[in-house]
């Protein structure tokens, strides 16, 4: 049996750090927001973190709220284990929990304390993070939540997790509840 780990949260949260470590024990990365970025490139729009957003939710209003999971699930046919990160809907959960003959789907939540959070953004200092705790702040609020099923609905997402892990430690605490995780499996 291989896996489909699918990685939801929050900003910063430490997604990537989870993914890195997955890549690690030989998974396979997949992103949804790499789907989203080839979208602005195409388009010929700035990688911003308000731009993800605007695509994505262009994308769920024409293909529907899954359609950034249904556009991923070709790659994961090969045999073996696989990451999907960036996950903002739970319609893309919806759409990657779909019977697969080889493969279990997983979904885990991170999280960390929202000071955290915004350090580790201003370390990373990724294109398009924000810049100041009042624009990371409304950024968090344009995720949250939503009544349109098309536009990301992290909440609503978060609940359909398997697995919750708080990243507000360091990085041994996160390897040693990641590998607690991976050894259930």
């Amino acid at each position: 049996m291989y896996y489909i780990i699918g990685l939801t949260g929050r900003n910063a949260a430490g997604k990537g750090t989870i993914a890195d470590l997955l890549v690690k024990r030989d998974f396979r990365y997949h992103s949804l927001s790499d789907t989203l970025r080839e979208e602005l490139n195409q388009q010929k729009m700035d990688e911003s973190r308000d731009n993800l957003i605007l695509i994505g939710n262009q994308l769920r209003s024409q293909g529907g709220p899954g359609v950034l999971a249904d556009l991923m699930i070709k790659n994961l046919a090969t045999s073996e284990n696989h990451i999907v990160d960036s996950i903002r809907n739970p319609y893309e959960v919806k759409s990657l929990r779909r019977d697969y003959p080889k493969h279990k789907f997983i979904l885990i939540s991170i999280d960390a304390k929202p000071k955290i959070r915004f350090e580790r953004l201003l370390n990373r200092g990724r294109k398009g993070d924000s810049n100041s705790w009042e624009q990371f702040i409304e950024q968090e609020k344009l995720e949250e939540i939503s009544d349109d099923p098309n536009k990301q609905q992290l909440f609503n997402t978060i609940k359909e997790a398997d697995y919750n892990l708080d990243n507000s430690g360091n990085l041994i605490d996160l390897e040693n509840n990641l590998r607690l995780i991976i050894n259930s499996l």
